[in-house]
């Protein structure tokens, strides 16, 4: 965990500009330092890429993530979880807890991604890409047949972030999930 905070770290340092690179970095904390702080050494290679490109990647790894949760297949927990890294932390849409283990997230798909005929509608996304890291936010909404056969209606909006792998593969590093609130009356909408 604390290889892959600080692997985001040194990321997010490179691309706002804080360190020098050209195309290319490869950082190391100083073993120095590592004794001194506890720090794990850690080696980031940072390549620039097409943020294009790794917008529609991303885009498609949320979609697929979309087709999976509500697939109704027999193994849907399985393909669910394994779109999330080891170390993942999901705030689940219709969870009270965090859950930041293989199994805390197998526990909330094991119901969520079996809710009778789950669908998800209206995604909306805004996709922003950071070299290896990308963040997509935005809505959709659930539906479900709930209690009594009545349709279930939950608008949500929604953060993944996501970490490129040596592999080339997005995998949800982190992923919050929640109910659109009900707005107070003085707030203005905001331009959306």
């Amino acid at each position: 965990m604390k290889t892959q905070v600080f692997s985001l770290l040194v990321t997010l340092l490179l691309v706002s500009g804080c360190a020098h690179t050209a195309n290319t970095a490869t950082t190391s904390p100083e073993p120095e330092a590592n004794k001194s702080q506890n720090v794990v050494a850690v080696k980031t290679q940072v390549v620039a890429v097409n943020p294009e490109d790794s917008k529609k990647e991303v885009a498609a790894t949320t979609q697929q993530w979309i087709d999976t949760v509500t697939s109704g297949k027999p193994n849907v927990v399985d393909e669910v979880v394994a779109l999330y890294a080891p170390n993942a932390l999901l705030w689940a849409t219709v969870s009270e807890q965090k859950r930041d283990t293989s199994q805390e997230l197998r526990d909330y798909f094991e119901v969520f991604a079996k809710q009778p005929e789950l669908k998800a509608e209206g995604y909306k996304p805004v996709i922003r890409v950071y070299d290896n890291v990308a963040i997509n936010s935005g809505y959709y909404t659930f539906t479900f047949k709930g209690e009594g056969d009545k349709k279930k209606v939950v608008p949500a909006r929604y953060t993944f972030v996501y970490l490129k792998g040596n592999d080339g593969k997005w995998m949800i590093v982190e992923h919050h999930s929640s109910s659109i609130p009900k707005a107070p009356e003085k707030l203005k909408p905001a331009v959306d």
